[in-house]
């Protein structure tokens, strides 16, 4: 799984194959030993946990960059790397 950014102690992965679970472009966020999958397109939690203000800074994060996480879901979900998110901004 890809770690694609990294932004305020929150780590962005995409993992390779991954749509049969949610079925939605998503993306896992890890912050120390918690996790959340939130969907890209929506910013809904799909599952796990985060504390609020970590939460609240991820869903920020990935509504700032929807369509640059969308190209890299597109990739990951397909075997491809996705790459890094600062190198499509």
């Amino acid at each position: 799984m890809p770690e694609i950014d990294a932004f305020l102690g929150l780590s962005f992965c995409l993992y390779f194959f991954d749509n049969k679970q949610h079925k939605l472009p998503h993306i896992h966020v890890k912050y120390g030993s918690h996790e959340v999958i939130i969907a890209i397109e929506t910013g809904k939690c799909l599952e796990g946990y985060l504390p609020n203000k970590q939460r609240k800074r991820a869903e920020s994060h990935i509504a700032a960059h929807r369509v640059q996480l969308m190209d890299m879901w597109h990739k990951a979900v397909k075997g491809k790397n996705p790459g890094k998110l600062e190198d499509l901004c």
